[in-house]
């Protein structure tokens, strides 16, 4: 029995091909992959580096990533794990940007990239290239008398036993017509140079990989920089952005870093371009392409004491020593694999509670919590839970009832975002984001949102999807009846004429709304009066809306408190922030509440790049 994560249905049969990560094992028995892996209950099905996945009951295979895509997975990857290994409970709360190790560690040349650099310049693999070493092949072949030049051994046996080579018998002996000559031919396809024709193409792709790599890096640090000074933006989320960048760079480290990547680009390209034109001439064109080496070299006493093969063994070693540290076998990949996906998690728990970080009281902020958070908001509680790999949002509410208002699964697998069709409205599938993301979209259309260290508004993301489903808790009750007032708290109502925060009407038992906060006298007088009347229901939703209603006039981009909600006619509202220009309505349409927020700051244009989370419609 499987758990499919993303639309947390069991299922028995896992389909054709598996994506890795979105399987969890519930079966009482030990599953196993490939022979070399177990698979106990509540561990994830994760690959192991090949696409055939075969488990103890029938085979699969595995849904693999693009090979244009390895470069980005190694650098996520690494980013990932820095920081997951960084997260352990109560600690400081981290940064989820890209760390500074990760970036330090790619915008200087390796020891290969360097030794490489420096055998270009001098010229070996150009020397190899135009100038070759060479052995003389000697082959044997039945011609025409005409075309031979020298006999080969054994010709005068060959040609006695073979009349079909005589041209004619004399008296004399034969006249031949055949014989078997021997040729010789240089022969440039020696293990040399095809150890020589195996590094190009080697070295070709290790600098495809380290460029995109270091563009990858340069993009992110150039956004990072531009967004400082970019006037199109909110001041306050370029601020907040900023903040959590100044955790790994500050504006001037970032500066001098951007620097050294280009220097290391313009370097690495450099070298690439020498590489490919290698590969365009010369001795490389000469070589059968399917004659390849082993990746054990042999060392020949050309390659120890030629004055320019002996660089191919220099530069073959140093090749291996970068390759062997990515090289593992099947079963140490399903663990790395394993290792990786409860770091994505462990990220996913970073980044939630680093949005929710406008929400806690002083004493919780800055500070992770690996399994729980729990903190009161708007009259209620909201505990941040760690459910193995999953994470959830819950609300206690008034009358002690529970409710998810966010399940996040992260699904740590870099194939494409699947197409989901019964995701459940209060779940996020949270994945790696390899692509490039759209700007000004918080999330995908079904209920994706990719999380990444080399995205600056990953916190934005996630903050958007939470201040959406807690903007509807506050809104979803306002100007809901509370019903069966008894006749003390009616008269006490009438008496104290606060009918602009409060509507009585009519009928029998009469019922109120909240439509306005109450002073704290009022209401706790007001509570005092229904609970006195055996009506301590009510009691607690008349101080739950007025709540709500304190909540609703908190400002969301400044946090001011001075503000007040005004009620407007058909179950609307309106509160203007006195300290920035914002304002947030409520309207009721055919289709329901519609909750907005207007920011009227100059020179910003409207939508989710601009104002981030606050960007609300």
């Amino acid at each position: 029995m499987w758990l499919d994560r993303l639309t947390q249905e069991k299922v028995e049969e896992l389909p054709h091909q598996v994506e890795p990560a979105r399987f969890q094992w519930q079966g009482k028995r030990t599953e196993c992959l490939n022979g070399h892996s177990n698979i106990s209950y509540g561990n994830l099905l994760v690959g192991d580096g090949a696409e055939r996945c075969q488990l103890l009951s029938k085979s699969y295979a595995f849904l693999l990533p693009k090979k244009d895509k390895s470069t980005n997975i190694d650098l996520f990857s690494d980013a990932i794990t820095t920081i997951g290994k960084k997260l352990d409970d109560r600690n400081e709360l981290p940064s989820p940007m890209l760390p500074a190790a990760v970036i330090n560690s790619e915008s200087h040349l390796l020891p290969l990239e360097m030794r490489l650099e420096r055998v270009l310049d001098k010229g070996h693999l150009h020397q190899i290239s135009q100038n070759p070493r060479l052995d003389i092949r000697y082959d044997e072949e039945v011609i025409d008398v005409a075309r031979a030049k020298r006999l080969a051994k054994g010709a005068l046996v060959h040609l006695a036993s073979h009349s079909e080579c005589w041209q004619r018998q004399t008296l004399n002996g034969i006249v031949p017509k055949k014989v078997k000559a021997r040729f010789s031919e240089d022969d440039l396809n020696i293990y040399e140079n095809r150890v020589y024709s195996r590094l190009l193409d080697e070295l070709d792709q290790h600098l495809n990989s380290r460029i995109r790599t270091v563009v990858e890096l340069n993009d992110t640090l150039s956004k990072a920089l531009e967004l400082h000074n970019d006037k199109n933006k909110h001041h306050l989320l370029i601020q907040k952005i900023c903040t959590l960048w100044g955790q790994t760079f500050n504006e001037e480290a970032t500066a001098k870093t951007l620097e050294l990547l280009e220097d290391t680009l313009t370097r690495l390209q450099k070298m690439h371009l020498k590489i490919r034109n290698l590969k365009q001439g010369g001795l490389y064109l000469m070589v059968a392409r399917q004659t390849i080496t082993g990746r054990a070299l042999h060392r020949t006493n050309i390659l120890n004491h030629d004055a320019h093969y002996r660089y191919l063994a220099i530069l073959w070693d140093e090749l291996s020593k970068h390759q062997q540290k990515s090289i593992r076998s099947p079963s140490e990949a399903f663990e790395y694999e394993q290792e990786l996906t409860e770091y994505y998690s462990r990220f996913s728990g970073l980044v939630l509670q680093q949005a929710l970080q406008r929400y806690l009281d002083e004493n919780d902020k800055g500070i992770y919590h690996s399994t729980e958070l729990s903190f009161d908001w708007s009259g209620r509680k909201l505990t941040v839970k760690k459910e193995q790999y999953d994470w959830k949002l819950i609300l206690l509410g008034p009358e002690h009832k529970t409710e998810t208002m966010l399940h996040i699964v992260p699904c740590m697998n870099f194939t494409d975002m699947p197409d989901m069709v019964s995701v459940p409205d209060n779940t996020l599938i949270v994945w790696p984001a390899l692509d490039k993301i759209p700007a000004n979209q918080p999330i995908s259309d079904n209920h994706g949102v990719a999380i990444s260290p080399m995205d600056l508004y990953c916190i934005e993301r996630l903050g958007w999807f939470i201040d959406k489903k807690l903007n509807q808790v506050l809104v979803r009750n306002y100007e809901e009846s509370i019903k069966k007032i008894p006749k003390a708290p009616e008269k006490w109502l009438k008496e104290n004429a606060i009918e602009s925060s409060i509507q009585l009407d009519d009928s029998h038992p009469p019922e109120l709304k909240i439509l306005e906060d109450l002073s704290d006298k009022h209401l706790n007088l007001l509570i005092k009066q229904l609970e006195g009347s055996n009506a301590k229901a009510q009691g607690q939703t008349v101080k739950a809306r007025v709540m709500e209603i304190r909540t609703l006039q908190c400002c969301p981009v400044c946090e001011s408190t001075t503000n007040r909600l005004h009620h407007q006619k058909n179950g609307s509202f309106r509160v203007q922030c006195t300290k920035c220009p914002t304002s947030r309505y409520l309207r009721r349409t055919n289709d329901g509440q519609v909750y907005e927020i207007k920011m009227d700051a100059e020179n910003i244009t409207n939508g989710f790049a601009a104002c981030g989370r606050w960007f609300q419609s």
